[in-house]
């Protein structure tokens, strides 16, 4: 993601069905101060990325050590090297097409070839049907549904591990539907 690509979450996050989630707790403007920090290399903890099909952004996604974030990582119960994912989907007229589980197996794939064999730990809202389909229909095996205490507000999280037994075999090709890969805002390994 670059800093030309804010303006495109900015409208997002705007957007009911994303502001539900990703602004409860923060404000948009937090959220795009904190990824503008992301993407001018300020913050080089979680990787910020744009995510297209068929040349059009549709979404955006990122990427990040848990321990990087130990209070959240502790919150959590994350075990040493696992990684976090977050991702949306823009536009209510790109919802409901396949486009998220899409972007979850590409940014898996992604994740994958810089740390391979690692583990995902992600941590929708309990309440966000879609997010948890999603990553159930990516492998994810639910863990546990409860209250973490990092945040102002607290909602529930639903806490679904990846672990490498769920992945497909890295000698195999990928049978994700095919998708532009992430542009990565930062380009040097962790």
């Amino acid at each position: 993601m670059s800093e030309d690509e804010l303006p495109s979450v900015a409208d997002w996050l705007q957007q009911v069905h994303v502001a539900r989630w990703w602004t409860s707790t923060i404000t948009a403007e937090e959220v795009l101060a904190l990824y503008q920090l992301r993407v001018n290399g300020l913050d080089p903890r979680t990787n910020m990325l744009m995510c297209s099909d068929g040349g059009e952004d549709f979404g955006w996604c990122q990427w990040y050590l848990w321990v990087d974030y130990e209070g959240e990582a502790l919150a959590r119960d994350a075990r040493e090297g696992e990684i976090g994912i977050d991702y949306a989907i823009g536009l209510p007229s790109n919802t409901g097409r396949g486009l998220g589980t899409r972007l979850v197996a590409t940014l898996v794939e992604h994740v994958q070839r810089i740390h391979p064999r690692a583990r995902i730990l992600a941590d929708p809202e309990e309440a966000n049907e879609p997010s948890r389909r999603v990553l159930e229909k990516n492998g994810f095996s639910l863990i546990e549904a409860r209250r973490t205490v990092t945040e102002v507000v607290s909602p529930r999280r639903a806490l679904y591990r990846l672990s490498p037994a769920s992945l497909p075999n890295s000698d195999e090709p990928s049978r994700s539907p095919r998708m532009a890969q992430p542009r990565v805002a930062r380009t040097s390994a962790p």
